[in-house]
């Protein structure tokens, strides 16, 4: 199962403060979760808390914290899924992981080192979940475990015999093994040597190998190994909270923070090591052959560490260009903001009257909406926008706060309350606002199709068949509105004249009389003429009334 194979039994009791390593920081938790391990509910986890950190992932169980919580490298996640839910399908995180189990030793705590028996390296403790493999040669930390503190092997110690399984050199047809690798430095030296070629550490004697057993043979597959969901782990989230701690688990994936902490570590290693072995070449311990072997490692590090000075140098030089680009980039949008006052201020000293200055105000004005810096209560002309379609697109704009106020936002502009209005009344109180920046009837026509996008509630065009009046409107002045409307007004007072319409409604007699005629098209209403030639208006109620061909 994917929690045997993977998950490390951990003391809930504990705060998970107290459980991080050194490196690693806790990013977000939630409650409420619940584990599946496969496709299947594991039944003593159904019920915890889920902590996401730099490294890992924490299930603190709510029942049982001290024998019930788990841990999981993040490391070993391969890639991640997620469900929004379904009715009574809770949300769900499903986590994919490798095949292979962690290399560390089951049982290991996060505080207790371990002594690498390749290079003989103390790894200290609560290094990150790198700690499987040994931060100096990098070399995966054999089964068994190591107990602290580990005495220091013996020069003459044959190596254990995780390392012969795991690092053997290839061997000859007659059994012996061709090189001999050194159990501190993992150099092959030649078999006739008693001591490494390196670093001069006693080398053990090679073990001859039985010709019967093959060198290698392959491993059959656990039974939890035949399907995907062996692989696979999933968080369902009873109390919400899913979407932010699946945004936080893909960035922790995405930092890879056990990588970036493992090489700085190694680096650091090699650089210690490099010193210990300086200090041997000093006292006469070191072969030269060896040294000049080490300058090049040396050369390499350097080349690297110097490598990575010159990208962080030019990535500061970047940043810095950035930030002066940011802070004169503000001093032009102040400095464009006073020239633009400057310019309104004279053309309202100036009028009307004769000059130049309102097509020079204008250019000026141009000139800065094409550097991108368009100013606030300015007419928005064609040379401003980069093509036609952005043009209409500004006016649209512009006309939608000239119609609801600032911003077309249930502002008070010149629509108000009123809800219709003509577009000859539109048009010229728009190109009163615009000054000197006057538009033609046709491309106010051809801004039309655009207002609907920039305003709210929306605001549309309509024409009367009757007469070809057009006006803008909104929601309440649809035909089929004012038509159920006018229903309920003649159902609850009896029969109107057209005035009266007007004065309930609030609008000029002229369109009160248009939408009455397109309601009585509609069959909604009829009217009745007096002798006198006025006209009051009746509910339709013929319009359901089927007529059986008798006179009366």
């Amino acid at each position: 199962m994917t929690l045997q194979r993977h998950a490390r039994s951990v003391d809930g009791t504990i705060p998970v403060a107290a459980l991080l390593y050194s490196d690693e920081e806790s990013y977000a938790s939630q409650d409420g979760v619940g584990i599946y391990d496969g496709v299947q509910k594991s039944i003593n986890h159904q019920n915890g808390t889920v902590y996401v950190t730099s490294h890992r992932l924490f299930y603190i169980d709510a029942a049982k914290p001290h024998s019930q919580s788990f841990v999981l490298d993040l490391s070993s996640v391969v890639k991640t899924q997620y469900y929004a839910g379904l009715f009574t399908s809770s949300p769900k995180v499903t986590i994919y992981l490798t095949l292979e189990a962690p290399a560390a030793a089951d049982g290991d705590e996060a505080g207790e080192s371990w002594q690498c028996e390749v290079c003989d390296f103390r790894n200290p403790p609560g290094s990150s979940p790198t700690a499987a493999k040994c931060a100096l040669c990098g070399v995966p930390r054999s089964k068994a475990r190591s107990t602290v503190p580990i005495p220091p092997r013996a020069v003459s110690a044959p190596p254990s015999s995780a390392y012969l399984l795991s690092s053997s050199p290839p061997t000859a047809p007659g059994g012996r093994p061709k090189e001999v690798a050194c159990p501190a430095c993992t150099f092959l030296n030649h078999p006739a040597l008693t001591e490494c070629e390196i670093c001069g550490t006693a080398l053990p004697d090679p073990a001859p190998l039985m010709n019967s057993e093959p060198s290698s043979r392959p491993v059959t597959p656990s039974p939890d190994e035949s399907g995907n969901d062996s692989t696979m782990l999933r968080l369902s989230f009873r109390k919400g909270g899913d979407k932010a701690l699946y945004a936080v688990l893909k960035r922790s994936l995405l930092g890879k923070a056990w990588q970036v902490h493992a090489y700085a570590l190694r680096c650091t290693n090699i650089a210690l090591t490099l010193e210990r072995l300086r200090r041997k070449r000093l006292d006469g311990r070191l072969p030269h052959r060896a040294w000049n072997v080490l300058g090049l490692v040396r050369g390499l590090m350097h080349g690297v560490q110097t490598s990575a000075q010159s990208a962080q140098l030019d990535m500061n030089d970047a940043l810095k260009d950035l930030d002066a680009l940011m802070i004169k980039a503000r001093e032009m949008v102040r400095l464009a903001g006073e020239l633009n006052e400057r310019l309104t201020a004279v053309t309202d000293l100036n009028g009307s009257s004769a000059g130049t200055e309102p097509e020079t105000a204008t250019f000026i004005r141009s000139s800065l909406a094409q550097l991108g810096l368009q100013m606030t209560d300015v007419p928005v002309t064609l040379d401003m926008a980069r093509d036609e379609k952005r043009w209409y697109e500004q006016l649209a704009r512009e006309l939608a706060a000239v119609l609801q106020g600032t911003g077309g936002k249930n502002g008070t502009g010149l629509m108000g309350d009123r809800g219709i209005i003509p577009l000859d009344e539109v048009w010229g109180a728009w190109n009163r606002a615009r000054g000197v920046a006057l538009l033609t009837p046709s491309q106010f026509l051809q801004v039309l199709p655009h207002l609907p996008a920039h305003t709210e509630p929306i605001i549309t065009e309509r024409t009367f068949r009757a007469s070809g009046l057009r006006v803008l409107h909104t929601p309440t002045y649809t035909p089929s509105t004012f038509a159920a409307r006018l229903h309920g007004m003649l159902l609850m007072s009896g029969a109107r004249t057209t005035l009266d319409i007007a004065q309930e409604e609030g609008v000029a007699v002229g369109l009160a009389a248009e939408m009455v005629d397109e309601a009585e098209a509609q069959g909604v209403v009829c009217r009745d003429e007096a002798e006198r030639g006025e006209v009051r208006w009746w509910l339709n109620v013929f319009q359901e009334y089927v007529w059986d061909g008798q006179d009366t």
